[in-house]
């Protein structure tokens, strides 16, 4: 059976009135925070400020033996604007030897110099993995990971791609939401890309709140104690796959969908940790994740600096 005709008339449409939408300032100024995402990204850093994180992840795999897989990440913040990236990955299939999964070089732009009330993000990433990567920066394209494969073949295989994605982001004081359209672009063998979003609402820390940022320290204000709600912050995360450029779409079974809750506790003005249990949503999907991440961040201009959280948080 052939695949169905994309019908794009409709969405012309959508795609002119966000943009109209995107280009009206927005009333509210710009809040600076930590989102806690995983696969997730909104903001640039803030400007000179550096972010390094750690994200092991532990995952039970529909298909083949369980695994586990983490991720190093470095970013700058090189304008307040403009931030680079660099992220290094492996894993660790039970009853195999830890693997090496490869490397990504990103950066990503914001295009507006003020506040929207659609802030628009554009994200370039250069993928220089090999076919034992499993770690779920995003999810695109169709089907399960490859547990089968030989795991000394898989390793030297490589597997080159460009991601892209376009960012819409809004922030309500506290509250923020944010989503990602995906594409992945093979840089060798057949040319088809492959298609994902990602999308996230998450209500910051208190101690994270531009009032409470700026009065801690101020006329005698103490910070919260070291265990106190206000320094947790929690929302939800989403992410899946949407086709590729043969067949694009919502195909919930042969694609990965996953969804969970997002917890990040706000430990000092450089350290955070977060937590993610996310589930799949479909029956080529892993049916259970924890993500594990631990942040630190440093540098900037005198302000809390703001990053992503997934990996890409």
């Amino acid at each position: 059976m052939p695949p169905p005709q994309l019908h794009c008339r409709p969405w012309k449409g959508v795609i002119l009135v966000g943009l109209l939408v995107a280009i009206l300032p927005g009333s509210l100024p710009a809040q600076m925070s930590m989102t806690p995402y995983f696969s997730t990204i909104d903001r640039p850093l803030e400007k000179h400020s550096v972010m390094l994180m750690a994200l092991p992840d532990f995952q039970r795999a529909r298909f083949g033996s369980n695994f586990a897989t983490g991720m190093l990440m470095a970013e700058y913040g090189i304008t307040s604007r403009w931030t680079a990236g660099v992220m290094a990955e492996g894993q660790k299939i039970s009853g195999m030897t830890a693997t090496y999964g490869g490397a990504r070089v990103n950066t990503y732009f914001h295009l507006f110099k003020d506040d929207r009330f659609l802030n628009l993000t554009v994200y370039g990433e250069y993928e220089d993995l090999n076919g034992a990567s499993l770690y779920k920066m995003e999810v695109a394209g169709f089907g399960p990971e490859d547990l089968t494969e030989p795991l000394a073949l898989a390793r030297r295989t490589a597997v080159r791609t460009f991601e892209q994605r376009a960012i819409v982001y809004h922030d309500w004081d506290r509250l923020s939401a944010t989503f990602n359209f995906v594409r992945e672009t093979p840089l060798q063998g057949p040319r088809v890309s492959d298609y994902g979003y990602a999308l996230g609402v998450f209500a910051k820390p208190v101690s994270m709140s531009g009032s409470m940022a700026g009065m801690t320290g101020m006329n005698g204000t103490a910070s919260p104690p070291a265990l106190s709600m206000s320094r947790l912050g929690y929302g939800i995360e989403m992410i899946g796959a949407l086709g590729d450029g043969e067949r694009f779409g919502f195909y919930r079974n042969d694609e990965q969908h996953y969804i969970g809750p997002v917890f990040m506790y706000d430990l000092s003005p450089r350290w955070s940790v977060r937590l993610e249990p996310a589930f799949g949503l479909s029956k080529v999907s892993d049916p259970f994740m924890l993500r594990v991440g631990v942040a630190y961040v440093f540098g900037g201009q005198g302000s809390k600096a703001t990053g992503k959280a997934h990996p890409r948080m």
